[in-house]
């Protein structure tokens, strides 16, 4: 849709002309003695609920370029063709014009304020992307099975190989971390777990709590500086 913001200024201008031309009353029916009617306003209907009518004239609005163009340009016809032929036919087509004003007037008192204005947002030519994924923790069951593989093993380093060969793709909690570090004795065998584990813990705000895995000063700083990276 192209969007028209319309300024209340074209509709004031079009409305004071009309306010100043002389009124017009419509041909009396057949049969009907004629004269002079009494003084109409300016020929728009009136409607107390219509807020523009009410005289607030400040209001951007928003209404079809196309739809408002043909109706100026009916209008501008129909204007024409009166001045130019005068007489009764030419009452007829001013009544027409003001009927014109009067169907402009209504478009634009029910178009939607500026203020308000919410368009749908052109469909994109691109599909969607996916959610991105829900990461999970590693099933216990999983887990319990690596640390029985593990446990079997009776070197450190035959069981950081199991642990690194069954990590895939698989995350852990800090809980979990603490479960695998059960299974080694020294400390620079548990720091190089969590070393390897870390990138993949999901709830690193419980990290404080493998703390507890350490007793010497020198091994928890260590672990505060693989945390921190």
């Amino acid at each position: 849709m192209k969007a028209l913001f319309v300024a209340i200024t074209l509709l004031t201008a079009l409305t004071a002309s009309a306010q100043t031309a002389p009124s017009i009353a419509p041909p009396p029916p057949s049969g009907q003695a004629t004269g002079n009617a009494p003084p109409v306003s300016s020929g728009f209907r009136a409607d107390d609920n219509n807020e523009f009518r009410r005289g607030r004239r400040g209001t951007m609005v928003v209404v079809e370029r196309e739809d408002v163009e043909q109706r100026l340009a009916d209008l501008e016809k129909l204007l024409g063709e009166a001045f130019e032929r005068g007489g009764g036919r030419g009452r007829g087509k001013l009544r027409e014009a003001y009927e014109q004003l009067n169907d402009i007037r209504d478009l634009l008192a029910d178009a939607p304020s500026v203020r308000d204005y919410n368009p749908r947002p052109a469909p994109s030519p691109y599909p969607t992307p996916p959610p991105p994924p829900a990461y999970q923790p590693i099933a216990d069951g999983q887990l319990r099975s690596i640390l029985g593989t593990m446990s079997r093993e009776p070197f450190a380093e035959d069981k950081i190989n199991i642990l690194q060969s069954a990590v895939g793709n698989n995350y852990f909690l800090v809980s979990q971390v603490q479960q695998v570090l059960g299974q080694f004795q020294f400390s620079k065998d548990k720091l190089e777990v969590v070393r390897g584990l870390w990138a993949r813990v999901l709830d690193r705000q419980n990290g404080f709590q493998l703390y507890n895995a350490f007793s010497f000063s020198t091994d928890k700083e260590e672990l505060k500086r693989i945390m921190s990276n």
